[in-house]
């Protein structure tokens, strides 16, 4: 339905586009009108945000969680699933009886991800609408929640929190879909212990190039292949994942740091000992400054436990500055933070993000008046994104995720500092698996053994740099080296400024490879570089010469 919806407010709007862009033709005003119309989206964003996207992702919100809790009350969503899988092999077959002559994507519009790319290479697909919203079913016994990969966070937390359960990993944006953090992938703060979100996947449902159904497990090549494939394997369209216990708070531990050696030498043996904790965090907010979070599961509140906090209270200051309010202290500060809110701590600002697109965001008085309405849904910030805000994140904004082992990781923080200077620098931990001779796209921890784990580290960068004359080509590319030098990833929810070449290096591709050719993926689907690679997203004037040159 879902799916239905977007397509009809698509082509309308793009009937109203084109039917306007002949009129002001003929009048001679569609130059003038279109530079008003980039120059109201471009100088008055901020108030486009709170006057147009604010009312409608509150809205948004309401309808999607309304239909979440009448599909659970009716149950209709096991029984209809085997119907919507069927139109999607139905539409496989039509790519085969049209010749296969372009290979195929997802229907989803570019601005619906909840990333900077644009996905212009969907332009010359045949795109497949994948229309899979809902959450299947809970097996209690083995304790397995079966959903469809369009389903979103903020719809797992409002279906299992209720009945006692959470997910081993919950990543923090309520956005974010189940498909997403398959196909691409996804980290939270307890990955140190679960890995990543992929890691706690035990079945995929896909529907291959020939339009055969299959169900695929660990035991099988191709579940290997799934994430950080980006869709290139087949579509996916059912995921079995684990559920644990969930408990009604989280006891919440905020370490001041003073230095990148302090913050590193805290955080390896956090990271590593016997009994680390069930989620380990870091915000740097500066060379000198930042603050290492620890916390566990915690049941009950007792009167000798540290104090709760209702953390997302509509009014309150954001969590990154509550750290800092904390830190700034000097000393250790504990409180117990409800689940739910603990989740969805990042949720109100985006991580910090929303300064970017409202200034006055934490002005108290904007909190208390408007903070109920929070956040704004990513995909309507880039649905008025004119030219002028596009170039400006291309060339002056940074979204990235750089990833390398815990061995490395006071050399990659320094990097950040030098190359990016964006703060705050968001730091989680994750474990990489060595799954021998079922070893996927992340190569396995150097001098490691199938059945063991490395431990690694992300620092995710999210902001504007503080460097004057930033070139991002240029300080995103040396960061990839490192991160080739020394057996790290980088997060591809945003893009890569690496070749094909270098992007192989970083990510092993042997497996990837032949299961796409067993399955006939090769012919069907493009690459992940492809829809991965800078060049293939917005304008190419800002790229350094190595990328033009592929």
């Amino acid at each position: 339905m879902i799916g239905i919806i977007i397509l009809l407010i698509t082509s309308v709007l793009r009937f109203i586009g084109s039917t306007l862009y002949v009129f002001l033709g003929a009048i001679g005003l569609r130059t003038p009108l279109w530079n008003l119309f980039t120059h109201i989206l471009t100088h008055y964003r901020t108030a486009l945000v709170v006057i147009v996207v604010l009312p409608m992702s509150f809205i948004f919100d309401l309808y999607w969680r309304g239909r979440t809790w009448y599909i659970a009350k009716v149950k209709s969503a096991p029984y209809k699933h085997p119907e919507r899988v069927a139109k999607i092999q139905e539409q496989v077959r039509e790519w085969k009886r049209q010749g296969s002559k372009v290979r195929m994507c997802t229907a989803r519009p570019g601005w619906l991800t909840v990333s900077p790319r644009h996905s212009t290479y969907k332009k010359k697909m045949f795109t497949v609408d994948v229309d899979l919203t809902d959450i299947l079913e809970l097996d209690v016994k083995n304790r397995v929640l079966k959903c469809e990969p369009s389903v979103n966070i903020l719809q797992i937390l409002d279906y299992l929190l209720p009945l006692g359960f959470t997910l081993p990993v919950i990543p923090e944006l309520d956005e974010l879909t189940i498909g997403g953090l398959i196909n691409g992938y996804g980290i939270e703060t307890s990955s140190h212990v679960h890995g990543l979100f992929n890691d706690i996947a035990v079945a995929y449902e896909l529907v291959l190039p020939n339009a055969e159904v299959r169900r695929v497990t660990p035991k099988d090549k191709i579940f290997h292949c799934v994430p950080w494939s980006y869709g290139t394997v087949g579509f996916l369209t059912s995921v079995e994942l684990k559920v644990i216990p969930a408990t009604k708070y989280v006891r919440h531990k905020y370490i001041p740091v003073r230095s990148t050696s302090e913050c590193v030498k805290l955080w390896t043996e956090l990271q590593t000992a016997e009994d680390t904790p069930d989620f380990l965090e870091g915000f740097l907010y500066s060379e000198n400054e930042g603050v290492i979070m620890a916390a566990w599961y915690h049941d009950e509140a007792k009167p000798t436990d540290p104090p709760i906090n209702n953390i997302n209270m509509w009014f309150k200051p954001y969590f990154y500055k509550h750290a800092l309010d904390l830190i700034n202290k000097g000393k250790v500060v504990e409180e117990l933070i409800p689940l739910r809110q603990y989740y969805q701590r990042h949720n109100r600002s985006i991580f910090w993000a929303l300064q970017n697109q409202v200034p006055m965001c934490n002005n108290p008085i904007f909190r208390f008046v408007l903070g109920w309405t929070l956040p704004p849904r990513v995909a309507f910030l880039k649905l008025i994104e004119s030219p002028t805000v596009t170039e400006w994140y291309e060339e002056k904004y940074v979204l990235q995720d750089f990833m390398a082992p815990l061995d490395a990781m006071e050399g990659l923080v320094n990097l950040c500092h030098k190359e990016l200077a964006v703060y705050p620098l968001w730091l989680c931990p994750y474990r990489v698996p060595n799954n021998g001779p079922l070893q996927g796209k992340v190569r396995a921890p150097k001098n490691s053994k199938p059945g063991q784990y490395g431990q690694y580290i992300d620092c995710a960068a999210v902001g504007e740099p503080l460097i004057k004359d930033f070139n991002c080509g240029k300080a995103i590319r040396t960061l990839e080296e490192f991160l080739r030098d020394h057996g790290g990833i980088q997060g591809n929810y945003s893009y890569t400024y690496q070749s094909n070449q270098e992007f192989r290096e970083m990510f092993d591709h042997t497996m990837y490879d032949e299961v796409r050719k067993e399955v006939g993926a090769d012919k069907a689907f493009p690459e992940g570089y492809e829809k991965l690679a800078r060049k293939n997203q917005w304008s190419a004037k800002t790229l350094p010469p190595l990328i033009t040159q592929q």
